[in-house]
């Protein structure tokens, strides 16, 4: 005999990220949106006011998460660069972060660019985030349009993450204080 199906779904793992910049990161994350059928939602906040220090990134976290309610199978991520920011202003919000068990921090230093690289070349030392940007550009010159299509990046996917994986040698730091990159964290998790 048959059990009586149950008239509810099992609700699906909500990804919420907060990036600093408005376009870069959110082109990025599209391609990982499922389709209906798949096992989680993505929601990528945006940045429409080009709030991009990382208490104005994690407060569009909060805010989020106090008007949704979405409940506790949600994880909220903050996609935060390394490169302008100031040592306490980083501490202040990986302290925050570490509050709650559903936020996360997927920091790159100098810069998200660093991410988007280790998808096409090995890492090697960028002096800061111009550098880097400037050598993607040069490597994709489809970058450097500012549009780029991110589904191009997506078979490279499992590489990237690998070498990102090399560079996190301290991986219960706050945040990557040499040049490394959490991005693979959350996609890791969205895989």
């Amino acid at each position: 005999m048959r059990g009586r199906r149950s008239g509810f779904k099992k609700t699906k793992r909500l990804f919420v990220v907060a990036s600093e910049g408005a376009e870069t990161e959110r082109i990025y994350f599209l391609p990982f949106k499922p389709g209906r059928d798949g096992g989680f939602r993505l929601k990528v906040l945006p940045n429409p006011n080009h709030k991009s220090r990382p208490r104005d990134v994690l407060q569009r976290l909060i805010d989020y998460e106090r008007r949704k309610l979405e409940g506790p199978n949600t994880e909220y991520w903050a996609v935060i660069d390394r490169d302008a920011w100031s040592a306490s202003e980083l501490d202040e919000v990986s302290r925050e972060i570490a509050k709650h068990d559903n936020y996360h921090l997927a920091l790159s230093n100098p810069c998200f660019e660093l991410w988007l690289w280790l998808h096409l070349k090995p890492n090697r030392p960028f002096a800061d985030r111009h550098d880097c940007q400037r050598s993607l550009c040069r490597e994709w010159p489809e970058f450097a349009k500012g549009d780029y299509d991110a589904l191009k990046l997506m078979p490279l996917v499992l590489q990237a993450c690998e070498r990102a994986k090399e560079l996190d040698t301290e991986p219960d730091a706050k945040w990557p204080d040499e040049q490394a990159t959490w991005v693979y964290r959350l996609v890791e998790r969205l895989r």
